[in-house]
């Protein structure tokens, strides 16, 4: 997508003012823990997006951008903390960009030119920053629950709306679910009352039909053969008979809803009801005597209420900006600390709805009731109505289970009707015996009418129920079907992913995990991952796999997001300490893995370890002058630079001022070191010493010796397959390599004290500049004369003793050490 050219850091983060060199190619920033590293790497993130990861989301608290990016000198005055950034688009030609990005306005950059294609990348940038990877952000895709490990890896292949479609398709099943469970169970109330109503046991067609049409002849009307959705129980009543307008109350229907209560009444005050009230009443008891037991229930349904609540980027309790799902991740894990608690209050809760139901089914028929009591006995209206009330809170008291000593006080004597309610009931059986009875024909009107209103009252419940059912039902389908197809996409999409992230991890080890594999398994929004574990199963990685093999498989994972996410546009990495764990060993692995494949991929890397920068320069992965080295810093002055320039540019401008001492130093230091690299990649046999401390003399001659032995054994490989040209070339590589040895004197080298560094720095500019010629011709033959390349040739192996080729990192060199199988 881009590549830097070019940064300019002023008043930002512990820098004062720094201005790095990228020039669009891989570098490196190396220093002590403190000198400002994560400086720059806030920089760049900065200066690309207005955002840094390390000041915002979970765990900052009060640290934001605008109040501690600028350096902290300039706290007061954010717009003199700026960041300069001079880039080159690829995607665009290689195109030039400059962007400035000031503090005081991060999201108003200043962008040359400002043309809609380059803008449009800043955007891409903007919105998915996945470029800058820290170890933290690493070793969350290995060590993460599955729930978060797919929340992660989605963001970063830009799938996040997967899940978050995934779960607002729940959602709306969830709550279809719970409406058409709410009407199914009005209709079937409404049902019950249509029952009585007809005076019949079930409510069933033939049952129903034989007590309307019984009414229905003795008023002279035609019977209904067929009950259809839109049959009229009084249809054909007006004309079909003379009758009067029906009476005020009408008494059988005062008859059938009092009786129901009656019941109900009865149903309510049964021993077996008593029982099961003040058994559940004994265990809210016992639970609500342990004050510790009580804040535990408390606090759980505080929870669970707050993460319903939790629908924007902030505290539904305080307002706090957060992050949506790391605040949702931190309230899980508190009522996971509660599941004893969430299991008592669940089966309590559950044991109390029959219960809950009872009560409901009274109070909604005493509701019924006091419109009858308003007409015919309205002196006993205010204690009805009172105890109904009274009702109605203790209801809601028991529903909500909080506080305890509320549900108590409701359930306790929850069974005991008031004897003003008995007293109403009875006045009403007086009233109700006094009111003229109908004659047969009036009887039977008021029966039909009463019977199709409350029929019209099911119908429509049931058709409510029947339309929330379908959509409950059509929720459900989309939901499973979307979640069934999804589940197959991201299945190929970790296919692809697991396949090159198992090869990446497999060329970092291949000494000890050559047969490694991984299994990522997507379900239900989760995303399981098992890698192998030397031939003994696959297991989470956090298992059995040490710190180091566990950041390796980050960046693995990492490498293989991003080329699936980006392809041919994944042109820029900043990965930030990403491999502190990882053994020496290993490191010119991930060096070859980096360069070879991901050669179109500027990677910025920052560690404070020398040895791991040495590594990545004599890899060919960072140029020997891409790199800047940190060794100290202060508040007044930001980092202390130490930028390194060509060896032999270095060598040679001391010479010209004539200062052999520190030229011999530096061609001393970096020839054991280079012998060490040369020597570890040919695997050179060198004589094991305790402390590790090992001289020029103990590993140039080795390396050097290894070197042509290996060249000789690639050309008798060629001969071997009837390559004689390809032979000779090889062999003329070997006699190249054992000139420069002679010239350089390096195989005299415990012989001839002349030439010990020892002795150098009694020579002079003429003496030694020889010396250095001599050894720069000799240290060239380890390294690809590819400017592209620059790396030092390494081995591959067939097994640990089994050498198969010497190749490089660009792979113009690629020497066969393998002979024809007849060819001895």
């Amino acid at each position: 997508m881009i590549n830097v050219e070019e940064v300019i850091i002023e008043d930002f983060r512990g820098i004062r003012k720094l201005i790095l060199k990228f020039n669009g190619k891989n570098f490196a920033v190396c220093g002590p823990n403190g000198t400002g590293k994560s400086g720059v790497v806030d920089a760049l993130e900065f200066g690309l997006t207005g955002n840094i990861s390390r000041l915002s989301g979970s765990g900052t608290g009060s640290v934001s951008v605008r109040a501690h990016a600028p350096h902290v000198d300039s706290r007061d005055n954010p717009e003199k903390a700026k960041v300069t950034l001079i880039l080159s688009i690829p995607s665009l030609g290689d195109k030039k960009v400059t962007v400035e990005r000031s503090v005081a306005n991060p999201y108003m950059p200043l962008i040359t030119p400002a043309t809609p294609d380059v803008l449009k990348i800043f955007k891409e940038l903007e919105n998915h920053p996945e470029f800058v990877l820290s170890r933290r952000e690493l070793i969350a895709y290995i060590l993460a629950q599955p729930g978060k490990r797919s929340e992660e890896i989605q963001a970063l292949l830009r799938l996040d709306q997967i899940g978050e479609l995934r779960g607002n398709l729940k959602t709306i099943s969830n709550t279809c679910n719970k409406e058409f469970v709410a009407c199914k169970k009005i209709s079937m109330e409404i049902r019950d009352h249509l029952a009585r109503a007809l005076e019949i046991a079930e409510l069933k067609t033939n049952l129903l039909l034989k007590a309307v049409n019984e009414r229905r002849v003795l008023l002279g009307l035609d019977p209904i053969k067929t009950l259809e959705s839109t049959t009229s129980l009084h249809d054909g009543l007006k004309t079909g008979s003379e009758k009067s307008s029906p009476s005020k109350i009408n008494k059988m229907q005062l008859a059938v809803d009092l009786k129901n209560l009656q019941e109900l009444i009865t149903k309510f005050t049964t021993v077996d009801m008593i029982k099961e009230c003040g058994d559940l009443y004994d265990q809210l008891k016992v639970l609500s005597a342990d004050p510790a037991v009580v804040d535990s229930v408390s606090r759980e349904t505080f929870l669970r209420t707050a993460i319903s609540f939790i629908a924007e980027e902030a505290c539904p309790v305080c307002g706090t900006e957060w992050d949506i799902d790391t605040l949702k991740a931190l309230v899980e894990v508190k009522l996971k600390k509660f599941e004893d608690v969430t299991k008592t209050r669940l089966r309590l809760e559950k044991e109390l709805e029959p219960i809950i139901s009872r009560i409901e089914e009274l109070n909604e028929s005493m509701g019924i009731l006091e419109k009858y009591i308003k007409i015919l006995k309205p002196e006993y209206i205010v204690g009805f109505s009172t105890y109904r009330n009274n009702l109605s809170l203790r209801i809601k008291d028991i529903k909500s289970f909080l506080p305890l000593t509320k549900t108590l006080s409701s359930l306790r004597d929850i069974n005991d009707v008031p004897k003003v309610v008995i007293d109403t009931i009875d006045s009403l059986e007086t009233a109700l015996a006094k009111i003229p009875e109908p004659t047969k024909l009036e009887a039977a009107r008021d029966y039909l009418i009463l019977c199709q209103d409350r029929l019209e009252t099911y119908r429509e419940a049931s058709r409510k129920a029947k339309r929330t059912e379908a959509h409950a039902l059509l929720a459900q389908s989309v939901y499973d079907i979307y979640t069934e197809e999804s589940n197959k996409v991201l299945e190929e999409v970790y296919k692809q992913v697991e396949e090159e992230f198992g090869h990446f991890y497999q060329l970092i080890n291949s000494d000890d995990e050559s047969a490694f594999s991984a299994k990522l398994t997507p379900s239900m929004g989760k995303l399981g991952f098992d890698v192998e574990f030397y031939g003994r199963g696959h297991f989470p990685p956090g298992a059995y796999h040490s710190e180091g093999h566990q950041d390796g498989m980050g960046l693995c994972l990492y490498l293989s997001l991003m080329r699936r996410l980006q392809g041919s546009n994944f042109n820029f990495a900043v990965l930030d300490d990403v491999l502190m764990s990882v053994d020496t060993g290993h490191r010119r692995e991930v060096c070859a893995l980096l360069k070879k494949h991901f050669p179109n991929t500027q990677f910025v890397l920052t560690t404070h370890d020398e040895v791991w920068l040495k590594h990545m320069i004599s890899a060919g992965l960072i140029k020997s002058t891409n790199f800047v080295r940190f060794s100290n810093w202060t508040p007044d002055q930001g980092p202390t630079e130490w930028s390194s320039r060509d060896i032999w540019t270095e060598i040679n401008t001391a010479l010209q001022k004539n200062d052999v001492r520190d030229a011999a130093s530096i061609l001393r230091n970096y020839l054991e070191y280079i012998s060490k690299e040369i020597c570890h990649n040919l695997r050179a046999p060198v004589e094991f010493k305790g402390d590790g401390r090992y001289e020029l003399g103990d590993v140039l001659p080795s390396a050097v010796k290894q070197f042509r032995n290996i060249l000789l054994k690639g050309a008798e490989s060629a001969e071997s397959w009837g390559r004689p040209a390809e032979a000779t070339t090889i062999k003329d590589r070997e006699q190249r390599v054992a000139a420069a040895l002679q010239n350089s004197n390096a195989d005299q080298w415990q012989i001839n004290p002349a030439i010990h560094y020892n002795e150098w720095a009694n020579l002079t500019s003429s003496d030694f500049g020889p010396v250095s010629q001599s050894f720069h011709d000799l240290i060239q033959n380890f390294i690809c004369e590819e400017e592209k390349c620059g790396g030092l040739y390494y081995l591959t192996f067939v097994s640990p003793k089994e050498f198969d080729s010497l190749q490089c990192m660009c792979g113009k060199t690629n020497i066969s050490l393998k002979k024809q199988n007849n060819k001895k």
